[in-house]
């Protein structure tokens, strides 16, 4: 999988077995294989979701019906060791109106669900060095809010990472994480020629509660990715979480956030470059309503702009997907959002509604880039059942990408 990089890993893992085995006879740890087996847990999420698409510059409109089945375990533990093997497959049903990225039907806008069917995750856990966890095989991994290395749960086929991660509590109150990334399993599938990347790159991160003031990360991400060269680079970063309680009787609640991160070219990027990239946002909450302005910008220089190849994309920049690669003029995102949480209903179930104005332009150069209104309400019940209606109306304006329109209806079981 991961090659002698997680093999090393994992028997340095192993080399501490042993003795802290030894130290936990007397106390109550899983060490009989029945009592792993007794503590296995199914792996079950089924997903269909219907798409519809409108893009300028194509006659016909897309429509998707795709159905996403993940199926898996996840055993107990057994001598502080672990297992857990998740099998995915994504089925179109109907006819194919839409360009999923591998079935050829280009005159369809792209609606990036093709047909897969693989191993999504197998993965093996040691945790029996003190608050520290060691996993080696494909795995899932999300770093903070998504923005730079995400799992990209909102496509049909997630991404995932040939990778062996270590992660660690044993100072208190911070959390280190560093994971090497062997292989990216990404989107698009087995089918498509950039579907899996060969990699050599490295994400460390660190953060740290200080409890009132707030939480603090740093974060480092050097990407290597072999089939995909101009888009290696190195990045490095800071961000500043917190909240505060302005009258608890109101339930008046205000957050904040703050990030800069540097990024260079790195490997075989063949571009020398260097640009920043800036996040700011306020939340008030009122009760169950609430209300975000934020402002983020990833930097240009005309040549090649700001990258984050690896991110869970759809979550930044509008729902219609208009930038999931940076202009090179740079991009900046000034949003407004709307929300409204009803935590349980009459009938039982929790409704989120919400709406969110992006007004874009461009890093350098003044370009208008368009506007965007993504609306969508959230609807959980029954425990493992939610259902999901959500809109985005992206126009471009004078220098932005094609406009769109897309909307998406999704039913979800999750155990």
């Amino acid at each position: 999988m991961t090659g002698k990089f997680a093999l090393s890993l994992m028997c340095a893992a192993m080399a501490f077995q042993p003795a802290l085995a030894d130290e936990d006879k007397s106390q109550s740890t899983n060490t009989s294989i029945v009592d792993a087996i007794k503590d296995t847990k199914p792996l079950i999420d089924v997903r269909f979701r219907y798409e519809w698409k409108d893009q300028q510059g194509f006659a016909n409109s897309a429509h998707a019906n795709t159905l996403r089945t993940r199926l898996g375990f996840e055993t107990g533990e057994f001598y502080h060791f672990k297992a857990l093997v998740e099998f995915e497959n994504v089925v179109s049903i109907g006819s194919d109106n839409f360009n999923s990225t591998t079935n050829g039907l280009t005159a369809f806008p792209v609606i990036a669900d093709p047909d897969a069917t693989e191993l999504n995750r197998f993965q093996i856990t040691f945790t029996g060095i003190e608050k520290t966890a060691i996993t080696v095989g494909r795995q899932r991994f999300n770093l903070n809010n998504h923005r730079f290395v995400g799992a990209v749960d909102w496509r049909q086929n997630q991404q995932t990472f040939d990778a062996a991660r270590l992660s660690s509590t044993i100072i208190d109150n911070l959390t280190v994480d560093y994971l090497y990334i062997d292989r990216v399993q990404r989107i698009f599938g087995d089918a498509h020629p950039l579907g899996d990347v060969d990699s050599d790159s490295h994400v460390i991160s660190a953060a740290y509660k200080a409890g009132a003031f707030g939480i603090v990360k740093g974060y480092s991400i050097l990407l290597d990715l072999h089939e995909m060269p101009g888009a290696s680079s190195a990045t490095w970063g800071v961000r500043y979480e917190n909240k505060f309680t302005l009258d608890e009787d109101a339930a008046i609640k205000l957050g904040v956030v703050a990030e800069f991160a540097s990024q260079s070219d790195y490997a075989a990027n063949p571009i020398d470059y260097r640009e920043t990239y800036l996040h700011g946002e306020a939340a008030l909450g009122v009760s169950a309503a609430s209300i975000k302005v934020g402002y983020e910008k990833l930097g240009g220089n005309g040549a090649i702009g700001f990258s984050t190849p690896l991110a869970t994309l759809h979550k930044f920049q509008g729902f219609a997907d208009a930038f999931l690669t940076t202009p090179t003029a740079g991009l900046q995102d000034l949003y407004v959002g709307l929300g409204y949480n009803w935590k349980e209903t009459p009938v039982g179930a929790g409704v989120k509604v919400f709406a969110t104005y992006h007004n874009f332009d461009s890093d350098v150069g003044s370009l208008d880039f368009g506007d965007e209104i993504d609306a969508g309400v959230a609807i959980s019940f029954r425990k493992h059942w939610s259902i999901n209606l959500k809109g985005a109306v992206y126009n471009g304006g004078a220098f932005g990408p094609a406009d769109r329109s897309v909307i998406w209806t999704s039913l979800r079981f999750q155990y």
